[in-house]
C-alpha cells in the first residue's frame, strides 16, 4: 500500500512540473507581444544607448519648492545633475551628454531627485523609468524586459504604450 501512494505521489509532482512548465512557456510566449513597446517600470533604473535616452517620470503628493536631480552610473557616482523644474510631477530624458560635454556609455544609470517643500521637509517622490523592450526572458521563473542595456522584472511593469 505505502509503496502504491508513493507511486502516486511521484505521478502528481510529474503532473504538477509539467503544468507549470506550460504556463511559464505561455507567460513567456504573452510577454513578447511586449516586445517594441515603450514600458514603464517602478524603478529608478534606466537604461541609455546610442540610439535611445535613459527616461524616468516622476511625482510628488504636492509640489516641491525646490528639486534637484542627480544621474548615477552603476558604481553610485553621479555623472550628471540635468536641470528639472520644481512641479509635482515631471519627466526627464537624459541623452548622456556629461558636464565636459563627452557622452557616458550605454549602460544602467539611475535617476536621484532631492526634493524639499515650502518650509525645507524632505519629500519623497514616486519615481518611474521607461524604455523600449527589446527582449523577454525567462530567468529562473521570472519574466524580465531587456531594454537594450538595462533588464527589468516585468513583476514591475506598471504601463505599456505603444
Amino acid at each position: 500500500m505505502q509503496y502504491s501512494q508513493v507511486e502516486q505521489s511521484l505521478t502528481q509532482t510529474s503532473v504538477l512540473r509539467d503544468i507549470l512548465a506550460r504556463l511559464s512557456s505561455d507567460d513567456l510566449t504573452r510577454a513578447g507581444q511586449l516586445i517594441g513597446r515603450t514600458a514603464e517600470f517602478d524603478s529608478s533604473v534606466s537604461g541609455l544607448t546610442a540610439n535611445r535616452p535613459a527616461e524616468w517620470r516622476w511625482s510628488f503628493s504636492k509640489a516641491p519648492a525646490s528639486i534637484e536631480a542627480e544621474v548615477l552610473d552603476s558604481g553610485g557616482r553621479v555623472v550628471a545633475r540635468p536641470a528639472v523644474t520644481a512641479d509635482a510631477g515631471g519627466n526627464l530624458r537624459w541623452n548622456g551628454v556629461l558636464a565636459d560635454g563627452s557622452r557616458a556609455p550605454d549602460g544602467a544609470y539611475v535617476l536621484r531627485l532631492i526634493a524639499r517643500s515650502a518650509d525645507g521637509t524632505a519629500l519623497s517622490p514616486t519615481l518611474t523609468s521607461l524604455g523600449q523592450v527589446q527582449d523577454v526572458v525567462s530567468r529562473e521563473g521570472e519574466l524580465w524586459a531587456g531594454l537594450g542595456s538595462v533588464a527589468l522584472p516585468l513583476a514591475k511593469l506598471v504601463r505599456i504604450s505603444a
